[in-house]
Order: structure tokens, then sequence, then C-alpha cells
């Protein structure tokens, strides 16, 4: 049972991000975002002539956000299985990933109560679509952070045979990089770092279903090779030797003994 709980959690992962691009992108019509160059007012008459749209594709999103955190949960008990000695590390990623939840939850909250009141200020509504377009794209560190604690606790396994590949781990570091990406985002109101830029948007947001799909594969693979290392309860595993007698035949003392 417990390693049908653990492929639950990780195919949590690619689930999410299936219902966060079917909520924020077919249904919402975020993707790619309004620019922030944009005037107030063609800001608030895309949330105005969209409201419907956007508060059905936050609910999307808000029921698929949750389905991160048994995917975060089920890294951090496999780096900790991987060596006692990573468990700092772990709880690194752990911590993270749950500001990662929560910063995607104020990120539809914000959008939400755009669409709620769509017919407030136009330079009110701006700054809220800004805010909320910034809370997601900018704030790297925590994410960047948690991907570089999984690209070093796979790299330091050195085991013979390592619960998750050499490259899993190098792809966690690039990923961790290119988040860095965000940063500049307060700078660019046009061009490749404007949250409706290339590199911003669409590297930073491709890199992290890269890097979700590559962790469920590999979490999958591990939890396959552990129940190879582990036989289910229930199931001994044959003892042979002198230690062992078959059942009713006892070993007598030598005389002497």
């Amino acid at each position: 049972m417990d390693r049908r709980i653990e492929q639950l959690c990780a195919w949590c992962g690619p689930a999410f991000l299936v219902v966060l691009v079917v909520g924020l992108w077919f249904v919402a019509g975020l993707i790619p975002p309004p620019s922030p160059s944009d005037s107030a007012e063609h800001i608030a008459a895309f949330y105005r002539a969209n409201a419907g749209q956007v508060r059905l594709g936050m609910l999307i999103c808000m029921l698929g956000s949750v389905l991160l955190a048994p995917f975060i949960a089920l890294i951090s008990r496999q780096i900790r299985r991987s060596s006692p000695r990573l468990e700092l590390l772990a709880d690194v990623q752990l911590i993270c990933g749950v500001i990662a939840v929560v910063i995607l939850l104020l990120f539809e909250l914000l959008l939400a109560t755009i669409a709620f009141r769509p017919d407030m200020s136009p330079q009110v509504l701006r700054a809220l679509n800004d805010l909320a377009w910034t809370t997601l794209l900018w704030p790297f560190s925590p994410f960047s952070l948690e991907y570089a604690a999984i690209g070093v606790a796979v790299l330091t396994d050195r085991r013979e045979h390592p619960l998750h590949p050499r490259w899993v781990g190098l792809v966690s570091l690039l990923v961790a990089a290119l988040f860095a990406l965000g940063g500049p985002t307060l700078w660019a109101m046009h061009g490749a770092f404007s949250w409706d830029g290339l590199l911003t948007l669409w590297v930073v947001l491709g890199s992290f279903g890269l890097w979700v799909s590559v962790m469920c594969w590999s979490m999958i693979r591990a939890i396959a090779l552990q129940g190879k290392a582990f036989p289910p309860q229930g199931k001994a595993i044959p003892l042979q030797g002198k230690a062992f007698p078959p059942q009713g035949k006892a070993i007598l003392p030598r005389e002497g003994d």
C-alpha cells in the first residue's frame, strides 16, 4: 500500500501541470498575460470582458495547486531515504516547496479578486494585475533553492546504485539557474525579461514543466527499484544454513559441550 501511495504522489506532479495549463491558459485565457506596458484601460477591458472565464480558471488552478504538495513531500521523503546525512537538504527542499505552493495560491487569489470586482478603477485593477504576475514570476529564490537542494542531494549520493540518476541532479541545478531569469522582471516593461517575454515567462515556465516531468519519472523509477530491494510485507525471505535447522529437528548439544 505504501508504494501505491508514493506512486500516486509522484503522479500528482504531472496532474498539477495539466490542471494549471487548463485553468490558466485554456479557461482563463491568461497565457500569455497582459503586457506590463499595456494601459490601465486596456487591462481593465480584458478582465471585464472575461471575468467569468477568469473566475472559473482560477477555481480550477486553485484546486490543482494543492496537487503540488504531495509531489514535494515525496521528493523530501526520497532525499531522506537516500542517506541520513542529507536530512538537512530534505528540510530545505520541503520548506522551499511549501513556499512555492503559497506563492501559487497568492497568485491565484489576486487574479480571482480582480475577476470578482472587474468594475473597480482601472488604475487599481492594473496594480492588482501587476502584483499578481510579479508575485508569480519575480520571487525566484525559493524555487531556485529548492531545485538546487535537490540537485546537490542527487549528486552527493555516491552509492553504487543511487536512488536517482546523476543527470537528474544536473537537470535540477539547471532549472535552479533558469528560474533566476525572473529576477530582472522589475526592470523590464518590454522584451525578453518582461513577465510576458521569452525568458521570464516561457523559459521559466517551460523549465518548470521539464523539471516536474523528470522528477516524476525518476521518483517512479526509484519506487520500483525500492520495491525490488524490499519484498512486500508478508513474504518471508527463506534463510538457509546450519544455524536455522528444519522445523521439528532440534540441534542437540554434543557430548562434552
